[in-house]
């Protein structure tokens, strides 16, 4: 199944709430550009029968970071526990548990890939989404060679500016694949045209559940650009699904309403998602309608797309930016768990260069897709 360019580009290229301050910047030039340490939803007890190992990987995928720890420790691969998947292109620091019985040999999995910083325990196996969020520090560069004072003010205040206002919380273009090539697959997938041996046998599950979280996503994403283009993001409509802003739970606006604190949601389609009212139903139906989908098609893989509502606007926080020695531009700031900073970075420049996504089409490293980049 195919789509049209001008849809696809509204999918991976979504307008942007505000205009750059600077044309552009390069990211990922070397993994240590790309730092990214997790913030847990809670800190191990020390006690438990679960290893909990804070890792620094550099230069890894997390699938590779687990077969490491199934081959230098012998832990099975589903005794594992992550909270999220890391970029590969990065250097990332995160908690990964195991049995506590394996943790004692920890230090087997050290080389120039893996360094264990920490070896606690806890009660419980770590679990996917057991994770508060994500600090960056990033070293932005410029492609002319160096940035200026006035520069890295710039993005400073501009990143003050999107700690209060908020950014829109879109998908990140590696989401959909290269070319939006993911996308693609999963509309075919949900339509039944795409052929039974399109992947390996033992891929297959996991295949799916990515090529639809891909079609989830652009459809939100779809619904977020209508949004800003509108120019009603920040102005939640009655009848549209919301959340407070410091909260988690999705709910059906009433009208009259009082809307401070509160952010609209927008759909990832399931047969669990809540479902929205009114003028906002029908823009989301003919959103999907765009993409020749319906509610109805995402029934048959109802264990892979339950459905849920994401939050459309994101507030980065503990943010800062300052120009370094060497003329770059070092930014930090943390951000809820699923949000990419190249969402937050499109926000203050016109284009964002990742070095690592070019190294990646050209075979020479491959991303997770986990809303950190």
């Amino acid at each position: 199944m195919s789509i049209s360019p001008e849809l696809l580009s509204r999918i991976i290229d979504p307008p942007k709430l505000f205009t750059p301050v600077l044309p552009e910047c390069i990211i990922r030039s070397t993994p240590e550009d790309f730092q990214v340490d997790e913030v847990p939803a809670y800190q191990p007890t020390g006690k438990g029968e679960h290893g909990y190992l804070w890792i620094e990987k550099r230069g890894l995928t997390s699938p590779e970071l687990i077969h490491r720890i199934v081959r230098n420790l012998g832990v099975p691969a589903k005794e594992i526990g992550l909270a999220g998947q890391k970029d590969r292109h990065a250097v990332t620091r995160q908690f990964v548990s195991i049995p506590k019985r394996f943790a004692e040999h920890a230090a087997k999995l050290n080389d120039d890939n893996i360094k264990v910083l920490l070896v606690t325990a806890h009660p419980n196996k770590l679990k996917t989404g057991h994770l508060r969020g994500n600090k960056f520090c990033l070293v932005l560069r410029s492609p002319s060679g160096a940035f200026t004072t006035e520069d890295a003010q710039s993005v400073h205040q501009r990143l003050q500016t999107l700690a209060t206002v908020g950014i829109p919380n879109y998908f990140g273009t590696q989401r959909f694949g290269h070319h939006g090539n993911t996308m693609v697959d999963g509309l075919s997938l949900l339509k039944g045209t795409l052929p039974n041996d399109h992947w390996p046998e033992n891929k297959t599950r996991t295949m799916r559940r990515l090529v639809l979280s891909a079609v989830q996503s652009g459809i939100f994403n779809l619904v977020l650009a209508q949004r800003v283009t509108d120019g009603t993001l920040r102005t939640p409509i009655p009848g549209e699904v919301v959340i407070r802003r410091n909260g988690t739970k999705p709910y059906v606006l009433p009208v009259d309403a009082p809307t401070e604190d509160i952010i609209p949601a927008g759909p990832m389609p399931g047969p669990e998602m809540l479902v929205a009212t009114e003028a906002v139903a029908d823009m989301e139906r003919e959103i999907m309608s765009s993409l020749r989908l319906s509610p109805r098609d995402f029934q048959k893989y109802s264990k892979l797309t339950s459905g849920i509502r994401r939050k459309m606007i994101e507030f980065p926080a503990e943010a800062d930016a300052r120009l370094a020695d060497d003329g770059s531009i070092q930014v930090t700031f943390a951000v809820t768990s699923g949000t990419y900073a190249t969402v937050v970075l499109r926000e203050i420049f016109s284009s964002v260069k990742d070095s690592g996504s070019l190294a990646e089409q050209t075979g020479v490293a491959a991303a997770d897709d986990d809303g950190d980049d």
